[in-house]
């Protein structure tokens, strides 16, 4: 009988990251803080069965990964950054799927809307 495959599943939920994001020059000149939501899948049976981090995906390492990257630039658009955070946690991390949801709070739209938010997924 063949084995199913795993559908395993990892989110860091809240995390907060602060990048200099803004569509003017005015709003990229201070970093803002965004929030976003990360869910990774992977086979997480292994690690589980020898409980060895090893075997998983150490999440402080993805979280690390994370704020480095809302730090290493300037981003006009949330699109950018989240997809630069799910190509990233694909390349570095043995994850079959990733999927962000990044919510900024434009400060030229604070009186009108709680937040703005994004959501990638790749496989």
């Amino acid at each position: 009988m063949a084995r199913k495959t795993r559908d395993d599943r990892i989110t860091l939920a809240g995390v907060r990251i602060f990048p200099r994001i803004g569509t003017t020059p005015e709003e990229r000149s201070n970093p803002q803080e965004c929030e976003l939501d990360l869910t990774i899948w992977g086979n997480f049976e292994s690690a589980a069965d020898t409980d060895s981090l090893d075997k998983s995906i150490d999440y402080c390492r993805v979280l690390e990964e994370v704020q480095e990257i809302a730090g290493a630039r300037e981003y006009a658009l949330v699109e950018s950054l989240g997809y630069s955070i799910s190509r990233t946690v694909l390349l570095k991390f043995p994850a079959k799927r990733v999927n962000v949801k990044l919510r900024k709070r434009p400060v030229v739209l604070l009186d009108q809307i709680e937040y703005i938010e994004i959501e990638v997924e790749e496989p």
